[in-house]
């Protein structure tokens, strides 16, 4: 590749990270409320579940067990899934970055070469 074409790669690449950052941290903020509406709603029904006179050894599996419970855990898994996607994607993206400097450091010294 020439070395403007690798500069233009390295500029569009650029932009991919700052694209992805951004989309990191509205990912983190989302995977973290969908932890907290999770937890919240699991104390809740844990509370619940004593105050109606449940045993304590099987509170916590009547409660994940519960419909709104366990899609509240889904929810909440996906978030966290989608999260730490995008941060392998930044890594890539930064991989690729890294590769394309390197690059670009290559041809540079090869043109003083020359």
């Amino acid at each position: 590749m020439e070395l403007i074409e690798l500069e233009k790669e390295l500029f569009e690449k650029n932009k991919w990270l700052v694209a992805k950052l951004s989309e990191q941290k509205e990912l983190i903020q989302k995977s973290g409320e969908s932890e907290h509406d999770y937890r919240v709603a699991l104390a809740v029904k844990l509370l619940k579940l004593r105050t109606e006179g449940y045993q304590a050894t099987i509170m916590t599996d009547l409660a994940k067990g519960d419909n709104i419970i366990a899609k509240l855990k889904l929810e909440r898994d996906i978030n966290r899934g989608i999260a730490d996607a995008c941060r392998e994607a930044i890594r890539a993206i930064q991989a690729m970055i890294s590769g394309i400097q390197s690059l670009i450091s290559t041809r540079k010294e090869e043109m003083k070469l020359q």
